[in-house]
């Protein structure tokens, strides 16, 4: 199969999905019971009912480099499935994933495994390749306030078609810990193959009943970010501002919805 990487081969999607992830310092692999964990840690996929979720980013204000996801989560008698599509790009170069996730725990060890398949497109006759990738995860509940997590994305080291391009490998671990009933704070370690190491680190207040401020910090690349959200019983909206040194700020929505 012909394909050529071309131009926006350089162009990466987020690995983090979410806006509270994204405002928490891009923190979400020990985050329990998030909507995105499909995306973050499979291990940690919401156990409480069903949920439907959509999600947004624009980077530095460029429509065509645009981040766009969907996630679900159903409960079933024997574990959790989730599933997830995320689209990155435009006319002229697009990735786009859909992703089958699976969890289950025995007590407070949570383990969850992903199958993925990412496909990138790219115009003007550069052709389009396609790869399955397997990540793994798994969390445990230390004490009610103390959660450990980590991932390792696509460990089956896929490659897309007959070239030698491969899907980009990372693994991350971190904690999320509530001091008390309206703080959150998490910190993770973040390693892909082909770049540093990445410190994360992000904080979260509930300020009114319901109604969140977050902030956090990267390192490698450098970034900062804050943002707010407001969650019920039935439904919850994140929004998220990041700033990266030195291309500038980019913004993030979600919308969740739990049937």
């Amino acid at each position: 199969m012909a394909f050529c990487l071309g131009l926006f081969s350089g162009l990466k999607a987020q690995t983090v999905i979410g806006a509270k992830p994204i405002s928490m310092g891009q923190t979400g692999v020990s985050l329990p019971g998030s909507e995105w964990s499909v995306f973050n840690n499979s291990a940690l996929l919401s156990t409480e009912g069903k949920t439907v979720s959509f999600y947004g980013f624009r980077y530095v204000g460029i429509s065509e480099i645009t981040d766009m996801a969907a996630a679900a989560t159903v409960q079933t008698n024997f574990g959790t499935i989730g599933a997830g599509l995320h689209r990155y790009g435009f006319n002229l170069f697009n990735e786009n994933r859909f992703l089958l996730a699976y969890k289950n725990n025995q007590d407070r060890f949570h383990y969850g495994v992903t199958l993925s398949y990412t496909h990138v497109f790219q115009g003007e006759n550069y052709g389009s390749a396609g790869t399955f990738g397997l990540d793994l995860g798994l969390a445990a509940e230390i004490t009610e306030s103390l959660w450990m997590g980590a991932r390792a994305t696509n460990v089956n080291q896929p490659t897309y078609g007959d070239t030698d391009e491969d899907l980009p490998r990372e693994f991350a671990a971190g904690f999320s810990y509530k001091p008390g009933s309206s703080a959150q704070i998490t910190a993770e370690l973040v390693k892909d193959i082909k770049f540093p190491l990445s410190f994360r680190t992000g904080i979260e207040f509930e300020v009114l009943p319901s109604f969140f401020t977050r902030a956090g910090i990267t390192t490698k690349p450098s970034t900062y970010s804050f943002g707010f959200g407001y969650g019920s019983e039935r439904w919850g909206i994140n929004f998220a501002l990041q700033q990266h040194n030195p291309l500038g700020m980019s913004p993030a929505l979600d919308l969740s919805l739990r049937i």
